[in-house]
């Protein structure tokens, strides 16, 4: 199945790279991606998996990554500016409601949409993501990925293609847990698609999902149901952050992977499917 629709979508003062699959008149699943990643990321298979259950499937780029609008440095965002992005969006391809899925940062701004903007949402997809990582009263990531991530901001910025695909798979490798063998291979030629569509590896991004309030405390005011998946071996967002949502969200199903790093992996593709599309049931 190709997309339906590749544009660039003006909204909320940027212009925002959406693609979409399957029909205008079927029921809209909008896919968040997580922070400095494209929505090219969101695996083929699970996009198709789903539009082949008569579901207009919509990934994007967020503001500040892949092909969309590029911001100063010092105009700085938060997560509400990009969730009014993603209303803005849903505007202009006559969206009224969508099933809503965020990976890592992309979970965070669906938690904002469903909050204050909550009639735009018929469920919600929270995958490897946090109720809000300034919150003191959840841990952060750990140590021996923070010492990592410091020295690659260290060392010299990747120049060459093959540089940069070597800085993107070492990335990925970071986030790896072991619940799912690492493939370097397939993800050595998904790093060297994405630096071929467009290097921008550095946004505001860490800015905003770091400085936007936390939802903690508002996690039970989400009248949707929702899926929430996580894995117990994630460097970036603890397991932690998935029980603390599990146990305010009202209506929620927990799916914790054990061994799972900060990833969804294609290899959970069919699962993840499968488990979203029960979610989408409960409200189609």
């Amino acid at each position: 199945m190709e997309p339906t629709t590749t544009e660039l979508i003006s909204t909320n003062g940027v212009e925002l790279w959406v693609e979409t699959f399957g029909a205008d008149d079927d029921p809209a699943v909008v896919l968040i991606s997580g922070a400095d990643s494209p929505g090219s990321r969101w695996d083929l298979a699970l996009v198709r998996a789903l539009a082949r259950e008569q579901l207009r499937v919509v990934r994007f780029d967020n503001r500040d990554c892949g092909l969309s609008t590029k911001i100063d440095p010092d105009a700085l965002y938060t997560l509400d500016d990009m969730a009014r992005d993603v209303v803005g969006m849903m505007d202009s391809l006559a969206i009224d409601r969508a099933h809503v899925v965020g990976r890592s940062m992309g979970g965070m701004i669906g938690q904002v949409l469903a909050l204050d903007h909550g009639y735009r949402v018929r469920s919600l997809g929270l995958l490897i993501t946090s109720p809000g990582l300034g919150d003191e009263r959840l841990p952060g990531p750990s140590e021996d990925f923070v010492d990592k991530l410091a020295a690659r901001h260290l060392a010299p910025p990747p120049r060459t293609k093959e540089e940069r695909v070597d800085y993107l798979v070492d990335l990925f490798r970071l986030f790896a847990g072991t619940a799912v063998a690492f493939d370097e291979e397939a993800m050595r030629v998904a790093c060297a698609a994405e630096v071929d569509r467009m290097w921008y590896p550095e946004s505001g991004h860490g800015h905003a999902a770091w400085a936007s309030a936390p939802r903690t405390d508002r996690l039970h005011e989400i009248a949707v149901p929702a899926l929430i998946m996580h894995g117990t071996a994630d460097p970036v967002i603890p397991v932690e952050h998935a029980h603390c949502m599990a146990a305010a969200i009202p209506d929620n199903d927990c799916w914790i992977i054990e061994g799972l790093g900060h990833e969804t992996p294609p290899a959970l593709s069919p699962e993840l499917a499968r488990r979203l599309l029960a979610l989408f049931s409960l409200t189609r």
